[in-house]
């Protein structure tokens, strides 16, 4: 398990990485640099609850990619915090859904008290957050973060919020982020297609998925095209990688 201890803040960043792109790695590590917050989590999802119909990579292909995504990077991001990867939710039980409220309770448990967590999502949650389990108590557990990516802007994210009390509580917590163009759908099926994946993965996550045959067979839009789990001796973690919030809701 991922040692924790030594940090004041924690910005929570998770998702499916299925598979892990540029935006995924660069941009919490970006904002929790223009926050002052020590270290961004990585949690890579168990089983993604707005994701049941349709399959997803194995949960181990995901967890190594993401290692080797963050390795890969960790030379062009000096100076920014830094990154741990957390398997909260892929250790949980096979099949389970993955829910943000849970994930932050034992976080809160592991963590202890003095300790202050961040939740970073995007501006699509954030018109759904009303529909995620027990919003209000996510919020208790770690103030959310939301990142608007271009084109859109705070303003017209706001504007898309049902009233100014909403308004008022959630402009604190926008954060303009770079334009990255990248989508982990888009790149699947690009790799379904026989495209090139270059500057949109890491060189090691595109070594890894062409190893292993990850996307090749699956449906479009799909998981792992049917590949097995990678073998333990394979791509190790890179030190201080450690064991890795759940995607909204």
């Amino acid at each position: 398990m991922q040692d924790l201890t030594g940090y004041n803040s924690i910005l929570i960043f998770g998702g499916s990485f299925d598979p892990p792109h540029v935006a995924h790695t660069l941009l919490p590590r970006w904002v929790a640099h223009e926050l002052d917050i020590e270290a961004v989590a990585f949690i890579p999802a168990g089983r993604a609850p707005h994701k049941l119909d349709r399959d997803q990579t194995d949960p181990q292909h995901r967890l190594a990619m993401l290692r080797l995504a963050l390795a890969d990077e960790s030379d062009a991001v000096a100076g920014l915090p830094e990154a741990v990867v957390l398997t909260d939710e892929i250790d949980r039980t096979p099949g389970e859904p993955s829910y943000t409220v849970d994930t932050l309770a034992r976080l809160h448990e592991r963590i202890g008290e003095g300790v202050s967590l961040r939740l970073l999502f995007g501006g699509d949650q954030l018109r759904i957050f009303d529909q995620w389990r027990e919003p209000d108590r996510v919020v208790a557990l770690a103030e959310p973060v939301v990142m608007v990516r271009p084109p859109e802007t705070s303003a017209s994210l706001l504007g898309a919020l049902p009233d100014d009390a909403a308004r008022a509580t959630w402009e604190p917590r926008l954060i303009e982020v770079p334009r990255i163009d990248l989508s982990s759908t888009d790149i699947r099926e690009r790799i379904a297609q026989g495209k090139d994946t270059e500057g949109l993965v890491a060189p090691a996550v595109a070594a890894y998925i062409q190893e292993h045959g990850l996307y090749r067979t699956g449906p479009q839009g799909g998981g792992g095209g049917g590949a097995r789990a990678p073998a333990t001796h394979k791509h190790p973690p890179p030190p201080g990688g450690g064991g890795a919030p759940p995607p909204p809701p």
